[in-house]
């Protein structure tokens, strides 16, 4: 879980579940999220602090989420 207020990138949980590599599969997990309410899948983002790959290309909702809890992130 990633705390309110904090943000990881997708290379941060591959690595944290042992699998550097498996960068793309943590993006097909977070896409899967059928509870984004509860698991807080826009505060995954790019190595780079950009917006990448929340629900497709809807980045739009994801800056609005990261906003509200004052995550910085490229392009703000």
């Amino acid at each position: 879980m990633i705390p309110y207020g904090e943000s990881r990138s997708y290379l941060d949980i591959a690595c944290a579940v042992g699998n550097p590599k498996a960068v793309r599969a943590i993006g097909q997990a977070n896409k899967r999220n059928a509870l984004p309410i509860l698991i807080p899948c826009h505060r995954v983002i790019g190595k780079n602090r950009s917006l990448t790959g929340y629900s497709g290309n809807e980045t739009d909702k994801k800056a609005v989420l990261l906003d509200i809890e004052n995550i910085a992130y490229k392009g703000k």
